[in-house]
């Protein structure tokens, strides 16, 4: 029974994901990777080197500096080097990857207002603990 529910809710939130990629893709910026995105997000959250980031993400430095050549390319990133430690390089976003941020909160605040602001108060209170007992169980990992 479990089991069942599990894989009714993973359907669930699979057909969910799909129908609001579907209904908003034309505002969102469609010219990163899922895992350039999370690079991004990384740095924007203090993310400073190759080497923290590469442990962050599990995978190799090399792959690391691939995806940051990719944003740099793009423009949202910006790489200078450490006037005070030259073997350092500080990554920050760029005035690009400042509004992907930007345009993607706003994204976010139309879903919750148009979807989730539909759902009674008690429901969205159930919703916030679920969300709350996954999050402590992610983080126990």
């Amino acid at each position: 029974m479990k089991q069942h529910l599990i894989q009714q809710y993973s359907e669930l939130q699979n057909h969910l994901n799909l129908r609001l990629a579907t209904k908003y893709q034309h505002k969102m910026d469609n010219q990163l990777t899922a895992k350039q995105v999370l690079l991004l997000e990384l740095i924007r959250t203090g993310g400073s080197s190759t080497k923290e980031l590469a442990i962050q993400l599990n995978i190799s430095a090399s792959a690391v500096s691939q995806l940051l050549n990719k944003l740099e390319e793009k423009e949202y990133i910006t790489r200078t080097i450490n006037k005070e430690n030259r073997r350092e390089i500080i990554l920050k976003p760029a005035a690009k990857g400042e509004r992907y941020f930007e345009d993607m909160h706003m994204l976010e605040d139309e879903v919750n207002r148009t979807v989730f602001g539909q759902l009674p108060l008690e429901d969205l209170e159930q919703l916030v603990r679920i969300m709350k007992k996954l999050n402590s169980i992610i983080e126990g990992d």
